[in-house]
């Protein structure tokens, strides 16, 4: 990708996210050539809304790094613009501000400590463990951007898609949690009071119920020069698929036995 190529690209990801606006046509010289070049690009994109408030984590799998074309996991950078702590309250967004978004049920860990990049073999689970400092329940809005067919490698220069990230409940007893029995209920209370429900699943969905090793996944594999940082927030994946929002409302992500997180939609 040559510099104006770059340029074009990166402005039109910024304009895009800032305006809610799909980019109907990712031309083909915006399109990142490796890993490396859509980290590069990323970055730029990321520095245009502040800095890194939380990561996302995709391609866990051997088999979704091959259908993707990826050699590695790979992380999407969330600006803490994009992160809402819900923690005590209901985080709140409106619909207005995103495209044709899309909510996922996550479970999510806080780091306590730094992760700086380190050569092969990298990081033990022993090690990511101990600088982690809380699981968090969360929700993910996904909001793509670029048009189908625009390849993994644009998406993850986009964020992996992300649109927003809201952060609930600090769990600080998290090892030992049986997350692969962990159950998750996603549902909403329309504005007319109506209780429908929009998703299930559990913590079975992320690595056979061991979400944790997403976050020592991408402790090894992190974007180049800056690593995971103390106040990161890792998040592992939807456990509940990846539903369309079907409006403004209140939103309730239940997870059996730890709690719950909340969002209210605003038209």
């Amino acid at each position: 990708m040559n510099d104006a190529a770059f340029e074009a690209a990166r402005a039109a990801l910024v304009e895009a996210r800032r305006r809610a606006r799909a980019i109907a046509e990712c031309p083909a010289a915006w399109r990142p050539a490796d890993l490396r070049e859509a980290y590069r690009l990323q970055a730029a994109v990321i520095d245009a809304f502040g800095p890194v408030g939380a990561w996302k984590v995709g391609a866990i799998t051997a088999g979704q790094r091959q259908a993707m074309g990826i050699p590695a996991p790979a992380a999407g950078a969330i600006p803490v613009t994009f992160v809402q702590d819900a923690s005590e309250r209901p985080g709140r967004l409106r619909l207005a501000a995103f495209i044709a978004p899309l909510i996922e049920c996550e479970l999510a860990f806080e780091l306590a400590g730094e992760l700086p990049p380190r050569p092969a073999p990298g990081y033990s689970r022993d090690e990511v463990a101990a600088a982690t400092a809380a699981l968090r329940l969360a929700i993910e809005l996904v909001d793509p951007r670029l048009a189908r067919g625009s390849g993994a490698l644009a998406e993850i220069a986009d964020g992996f898609n992300n649109g927003a990230f809201i952060a609930g409940p600090r769990l600080r007893d998290w090892r030992g949690l049986d997350f692969a029995s962990t159950g998750i209920v996603l549902t909403i209370v329309g504005p007319g009071g109506r209780r429908a429900e929009l998703a299930r699943g559990s913590g079975r969905a992320i690595l056979e119920g061991d979400p944790f090793a997403a976050v020592v996944l991408l402790a090894n594999a992190q974007p180049p020069g800056r690593g995971l940082r103390a106040g990161d927030i890792v998040t592992t994946g939807s456990c509940t698929g990846a539903p369309r929002l079907p409006g403004p409302g209140r939103y309730r992500a239940e997870f059996e036995g730890l709690g719950s997180v909340e969002l209210q939609l605003d038209a």
